[in-house]
């Protein structure tokens, strides 16, 4: 199974980042445990990487490539169907700031 990111593509695109559609594999992955949550955050972070390398703030030259990132992830997570996500969401690693 693979996800196709097209939201976030969107968003990208208008952030000024490549405009090329994005499937990120998932279903080798076990996100009912902490290993297959983290390859699946390591696979999203490498897309969000390759899309929004040149994301610009709009009418801008600001970077705006954590933004862009963000929509990446948000949207690579919403399209994981109901219970892989709440696999995912059950195992996965807080995030720390």
């Amino acid at each position: 199974m693979k996800l196709l990111l097209a939201s976030a593509l969107a968003v990208a695109a208008i952030a000024g980042a490549a405009s090329a559609e994005t499937r990120i594999p998932y279903g080798d992955l076990n996100l009912s445990s902490a290993a297959g949550a983290a390859a699946f955050d390591a696979r999203v972070e490498a897309a969000a990487k390759s899309m929004c390398k040149d994301a610009t703030r709009p009418n801008s030259r600001l970077n705006d490539s954590a933004n862009c990132a963000a929509a990446v992830r948000a949207e690579a997570v919403s399209e994981l169907p109901a219970q892989a996500r709440a696999q995912y969401a059950a195992n996965r690693q807080p995030i720390t700031l």
